[in-house]
């Protein structure tokens, strides 16, 4: 069953627009539940969802930017555990 709102917009969408209205505007949950057609605690587990979604966008977006920084230090890193193992033929 492919979950259609009120307005018939997909689930995605309906989801993005709640936290919108929520977060963004400052629109109260059971009003957002009002326009929807659906209940304010769907709209609550809505926002959470999207929030965390954001949250884990941010981090990869980060962890991107910071990619060749991130190369850089495993390869010192690397290098300085290798240095070890010669300088005290230590081996694993």
């Amino acid at each position: 069953m492919v979950y259609k709102n009120r307005g018939g917009e997909s689930r995605e969408k309906t989801m993005v627009a709640a936290y919108a209205l929520v977060k963004k505007f400052g629109a109260k949950q059971s009003d957002v539940a009002t326009a929807l057609g659906c209940s304010q605690a769907t709209v609550a587990n809505w926002v959470k969802e999207i929030s965390y979604e954001e949250k884990i966008y941010g981090l990869e977006r980060e962890l991107s930017d910071a990619q060749i920084y991130i190369e850089k230090l495993n390869d010192d890193i690397n290098h300085n555990y290798l240095e070890f193992d010669d300088d005290n033929d230590v081996s694993y």
